[in-house]
């Protein structure tokens, strides 16, 4: 782990987990938390100044294409942004798209999803359907891959279930960040790593969990798309780092897809904290993580 890193992670457990909270309320943890995000959003980075971002709302479909010079016409990359379902939207990501879109020479659309608990699972699902369905439209005959992370690598991997149940034409490769697979909160490292997270409570994934999955059980594959069927996914890259509490949603999934046949490559990154890509523009182990993704989809694209 380089210097930086360190750094980074310190700095979002004094953020997020501060030690006056390890031992107080439930309540009082989840309204840190949510305390703690809000200010965040002040503090991401925008799109630098050579990226184009165009915003997209049919009245269906609504998200932002982001393109940086060098970014061909022949590859979309189709992203869904984390925050557990109830937080976040494309301008929180604007520069990991210009990142991506960067590494992968791709246009990538960054998705607006409605958020619970106004909208519950599944309508996500459907607006990620809606979006794959626009593009595609939009852009006949272009190969399309899509990723996200956390809580839109979750969407990612629920929306590709939906697309091959509905028979539409898969996207040739799919990449998820730190993925949230499953929102009962199950998975052992929900436990062993709980003192080591710098970022996410164990408590408050379960009340998101609970929350987005509204009417449906959270163990549905729909909210919970670790516990669907995954064969006939295409190549999947799962990057994960080893002390996040959602490590086992990610070291699970690689079991099940490699047992249903599927091609997939589990990355566990030492040490590396929650969704470390967002802070690329520090951390050297972000930008490596990113240049891997592009190298995983470069082989993917067949253009």
């Amino acid at each position: 782990m380089s210097i930086r890193a360190w750094l980074v992670r310190r700095k979002i457990r004094a953020v997020f987990r501060p030690k006056e909270l390890e031992a107080a309320p439930q309540q009082a943890r989840l309204k840190h938390f949510e305390v703690a995000l809000k200010a965040m959003e002040s503090k991401m980075p925008d799109a630098p100044s050579d990226a184009t971002v165009e915003a997209v709302d049919t009245g269906t479909v609504r998200g932002e294409w982001i393109s940086v010079p060098g970014a061909r016409g022949d590859r979309i990359l189709m992203f869904s942004h984390g925050g557990g379902y109830v937080w976040g939207g494309p301008k929180h990501y604007r520069d990991l798209g210009a990142r991506l879109s960067r590494a992968m020479k791709a246009r990538v659309f960054l998705l607006d999803y409605r958020l619970a608990p106004a909208h519950r699972c599944p309508s996500a699902i459907e607006d990620a359907l809606a979006a794959y369905d626009y593009i595609q439209a939009e852009n006949p005959g272009v190969p399309i891959t899509m990723a996200g992370d956390s809580a839109g690598g979750g969407l990612t991997l629920a929306t590709a279930h939906a697309i091959r149940d509905s028979e539409r034409t898969m996207p040739v490769a799919l990449a998820l960040i730190s993925p949230w697979l499953d929102v009962t909160g199950s998975g052992e490292s929900v436990r062993t790593n709980r003192d080591k997270e710098v970022m996410l409570d164990a408590d408050g994934i379960q009340i998101a969990g609970q929350v987005y999955s509204g009417e449906l059980s959270p163990d549905d594959p729909r909210p919970s798309p670790l516990f669907g069927d995954q064969a006939g996914l295409p190549p999947t890259l799962v990057q994960v780092g080893s002390e996040e509490i959602l490590l086992s949603d990610s070291t699970r999934f690689h079991k099940k897809a490699q047992d249903a046949g599927c091609s997939v490559h589990l990355d566990v990154w030492p040490k590396m904290h929650h969704v470390w890509h967002m802070q690329a523009g520090l951390v050297p182990e972000g930008k490596r993580a990113i240049a891997e993704m592009a190298a995983f989809f470069e082989h993917h694209w067949g253009n």
